[in-house]
């Protein structure tokens, strides 16, 4: 199958749209990728977007993020090319972009021939924003089994136990949370990768939180590591954590359950379908520090338990979330577009 995958540069999800494209590529698809950079017109991408769509006639756009979503719907108004559409995050979530992004994001996806939700929690939301269900399925972010494994090299730890947590240094993930938790652990460091720490706000907030705490010295916040040195540092902690009050998907329970670490999450968003609660992990409720420190020295207490909830996550992993099982799926969905596309509205004069 001929598809045009079109996506932003520069964003979060970079690495998840060219895993998707070399999966798609290793099953026989030609795929062929046209990216936006923020900033540049977007008018004037939409029309060379129409023009690729006439000159390469491909049978499916498949469309990244709402704003090269809103390209893709225009550029097929007038052809028969069915438009697919991942927004990765939602606005009602991001809380970032123009205050019209809710608006933009509900007309692309009620325009979009199938909308591939990245969770169910994400489905329901985009059903609470207008897009019909029936034009919806769900495709979660996959994970590279081979680089995330049980297998290979580990950081060095500093303390009996290491708890590892990371994502963007902001509020709501909940990282206050897991080092208030840190002084009923003895013995137990907590690793947080979180971006860069110079001007940060939130990192001036975390580190007067461990000092409050008594918990500075078991501490450690990095700024982003390189990808590829990002398999060593979960497979070395004892357990993953992922504690955030809202959140789109949660990608490092994917990667902890390659590694086979288990993982202690929240069950918000995707958090919600990735960790299988008292099979691959453990979900505790958001904003609850007593009950996620009687989890985690439960744990910590338990090796038995914690590499039996690795592997059932590992297993976990490799059948549902490996990126040739997400590429099927997405093939699928495509196969479905093309056999019956949706009529083409037109964007521009809703």
């Amino acid at each position: 199958m001929k598809v045009i995958m079109v996506s932003e540069r520069g964003t979060e999800q970079d690495e998840q749209v060219a895993d998707l494209t070399a999966a798609l590529d290793r099953r026989g698809h030609r795929v062929c990728s046209h990216r936006w950079t923020p900033g540049e017109d977007l008018s004037g991408f939409t029309t060379e977007l129409a023009r690729l769509l006439r000159h390469q006639r491909p049978e499916v756009v498949h469309a990244h993020h709402w704003t090269t979503g809103l390209a893709a719907v225009l550029a097929a108004e007038g052809t028969r090319v069915p438009v697919v559409q991942t927004f990765h995050g939602l606005g009602v979530l991001d809380r970032s972009g123009p205050r019209d992004r809710a608006t933009l994001e509900r007309l692309v996806g009620r325009h979009a021939t199938r909308v591939l939700a990245t969770s169910t929690a994400q489905a329901q939301r985009l059903v609470d924003m207008g897009v019909p269900r029936r034009h919806t399925s769900v495709v979660p972010y996959g994970v590279d089994v081979q680089r995330f494994a049980l297998e290979g090299p580990r950081a060095p730890v500093g303390q009996a136990h290491r708890l590892l947590a990371a994502g963007r240094l902001v509020p709501h993930k909940g990282f206050d949370l897991v080092i208030s938790a840190l002084r009923g652990l003895a013995d137990t460091e907590l690793v947080i990768v979180g971006g860069p720490s110079s001007g940060n706000a939130e990192v001036s907030r975390l580190r007067r939180c461990a000092r409050h705490y008594g918990v500075a010295d078991r501490v450690c916040l990095l700024d982003w590591v390189p990808h590829e040195r990002v398999p060593e540092l979960v497979r070395s902690a004892d357990l993953v954590l992922c504690t955030p009050w809202r959140e789109s998907f949660g990608l490092l329970a994917l990667e902890a359950m390659g590694c086979g670490v288990p993982v202690v999450a929240t069950p918000v968003g995707g958090l919600v379908d990735t960790v299988v609660h008292g099979v691959t992990g453990v979900h505790v409720p958001p904003r609850k520090p007593a009950e996620l420190l009687h989890v985690l020295r439960g744990l910590l207490a338990d090796p038995a338990l914690r590499e039996a909830y690795g592997t059932a996550g590992r297993d976990r992993a490799v059948v549902r979330y490996s990126w040739d099982r997400v590429a099927a799926d997405t093939a699928r969905v495509y196969a479905r577009c093309r056999a019956a596309p949706a009529p083409t509205q037109e964007l521009a004069h809703t």
